[in-house]
């Protein structure tokens, strides 16, 4: 369990130090003089995400992260300033002695527990399957048909769950408070709670090491979805200090397969006072295929948007529904600048760091 954002403050940037590979990142003569940087000047960034994809800030101005390097948002970084007749680069180095000493009270170190949820993805998709009507969500069902009297947060999950026949900003919300990213501040604060996800994992977790039948496969999983929770909540956090918006949390429907959700907004600037919001919602059905979708939400309620459906039939029926749509969220007081349509899985979930599309697919280097 997460022990407050006392131990983020113990890592570097709020992250474990990465492995530093070889590697270096180009940079004009001019761009350096503008960063105030001279040769053979180290200089501290950060790695953060944005809706295009991971960036590298150094002294508060975003550059492109080479494909073959490999850092999650957050990471602190170390960059040499380097460059001649051939042209300037910025050579990643491993961080000083200073850097690397503890940021706790009296040296204290952070636990491996704890370092480890920084070290793995925060995807959600193990918990996205162990919460699927169709797959884990009915071996739970079996496994707590032969327990008496089950109660309490897992329970409340099987029953509380939202329906998508019905779904309101409400249930949205009562659903992101319950999705486990304010557990422990919730537990803190004496707060009632009735739909807590974690809280209803946990108890399975407990039920599961109690249980005298071999659950070997369900037991690993929820293990798996907790680590990815606690993952996210660390990301969560980490994004927070550097004044980013950044939460994943899953919606489990009784009526449909769970939806993952995930917001992220850039941290507010003199140059961008009010940045905009990009929302990324990925879901996977027997009767839809898997659909990945992502809104970006700038000013004047304006909003572009892109979808991918790896199912042909899906995806033509989502082009003949656009009029309808745009003509609702205009009904809304919301205005759609884009609306794109792709068969094909998006980019982001192929590519993965290769330099190459894969045959067959298409690729909006805008999402």
């Amino acid at each position: 369990m997460l022990t407050g954002p006392e131990a983020i403050a113990q890592m570097v940037g709020g992250k474990i130090a990465p492995i530093y590979l070889e590697g270096r990142i180009p940079i004009t003569e001019a761009s350096s003089k503008e960063l105030g940087l001279l040769p053979n000047q180290v200089v501290r960034a950060v790695v953060e995400q944005r809706p295009e994809g991971l960036i590298i800030l150094i002294n508060g101005r975003p550059f492109e992260l080479p494909a073959q390097l490999r850092f999650r948002p957050g990471d602190a970084v170390w960059l040499k300033l380097l460059g001649g007749t051939q042209g300037f680069f910025l050579k990643l180095i491993p961080p000083p002695p200073s850097a690397q000493a503890s940021h706790g009270p009296a040296g204290a170190q952070v636990s491996p527990l704890v370092a480890s949820l920084f070290a793995q993805p925060a995807n959600l998709s193990g918990l996205m399957a162990l919460l699927s009507p169709s797959g884990g969500l009915s071996v739970i069902a079996g496994f707590l048909s032969g327990l008496a009297g089950t109660s309490g947060p897992l329970a409340s999950l099987i029953k509380a769950r939202p329906a998508m026949a019905n779904l309101s900003p409400e249930a949205v919300r009562l659903a992101f408070r319950g999705s486990g990213l304010f557990s422990e501040a919730r537990l803190a604060s004496k707060e009632p709670i009735s739909f807590d996800v974690k809280l209803a994992l946990r108890e399975l977790l407990v039920q599961l090491q109690q249980s005298r039948g071999v659950q070997t496969g369900l037991l690993q999983a929820t293990e798996s979805a907790l680590r990815e929770m606690e993952s996210a909540q660390a990301d969560s956090l980490a994004a927070s200090s550097h004044r980013e918006l950044s939460f994943s949390f899953l919606i489990p429907f009784r009526d449909a397969d769970s939806v993952l959700i995930s917001l992220f907004r850039p941290p507010r600037s003199p140059v961008e006072p009010d940045p905009p919001y990009t929302i990324n919602m990925h879901t996977r059905s027997e009767s839809l295929g898997e659909l990945w979708m992502k809104t970006v939400i700038g000013k004047g309620q304006k909003l572009d948007f892109v979808m991918w459906a790896d199912r042909k039939d899906v995806a033509q029926k989502a082009e003949r529904a656009k009029g309808e749509l745009i003509e609702d969220l205009s009904e809304a007081g919301l205005v759609m600048q884009s609306f794109s349509i792709f068969h094909g899985r998006r980019p982001s979930e192929e590519l993965s760091g290769a330099n190459e599309k894969p045959p067959g697919l298409v690729f909006d280097k805008t999402a």
